[in-house]
């Protein structure tokens, strides 16, 4: 039995060889994650085109909160990726951006997908309200500021006079 030992640990591998050897498993494991979130999506796309309703799933990631649809545990509402995906920017690019994983960028599509004239009339709403705000803002601050720019217009005039000073003084 102490000579299999023996063997064993004169087979062991080097700390190179097991470094590459994670680094392969881990690229394979990569690969194989993301091979499956693939064909979840193929399965439960063909799912919804066999069906009159869609198959009940279990979305973990879209939840209501006050600020409206938002990926739980995060500040990230749903209408922020819609206008993502509206701007015509890529689902991987979206999906890296805010640092989903792969189920939560499923999940997200799922549920846009299967509520899609509600998310998108509560989009339109929060369109709507953003809109609203941004304009109260604008026309509440016109004043101010006019104020910054006539000051900006001042100091500047203030500027130019004590460099064109300046260079007089240090002509002679």
């Amino acid at each position: 039995m102490w000579r299999e030992s023996e063997n064993a640990m004169a087979k062991k591998p080097s700390s190179q060889k097991t470094s590459e050897r994670i680094a392969h498993l881990e690229e394979e494991l990569a690969r194989l994650q993301s091979e499956l979130v693939v064909l979840r999506s193929q399965k439960l796309v063909d799912a919804l085109l066999k069906a009159d309703a869609p198959p009940a799933r279990e979305n973990r990631t879209v939840v209501r909160t006050e600020r409206g649809l938002t990926i739980k545990g995060t500040r990230l509402t749903l209408y922020s990726i819609m206008d993502e995906i509206k701007a015509g920017n890529s689902l991987k690019n979206i999906r890296d951006i805010y640092e989903l994983t792969d189920e939560e960028m499923l999940d997200i599509l799922d549920y846009i997908h299967l509520n899609k004239e509600d998310v998108e009339k509560e989009y339109q709403e929060v369109l709507r309200s953003a809109e609203e705000n941004r304009k109260y803002w604008e026309d509440r601050n016109r004043e101010l500021i006019a104020k910054t720019y006539r000051q900006k217009e001042v100091v500047r005039a203030k500027l130019r006079e004590w460099r064109e000073k300046y260079h007089a003084e240090n002509k002679t």
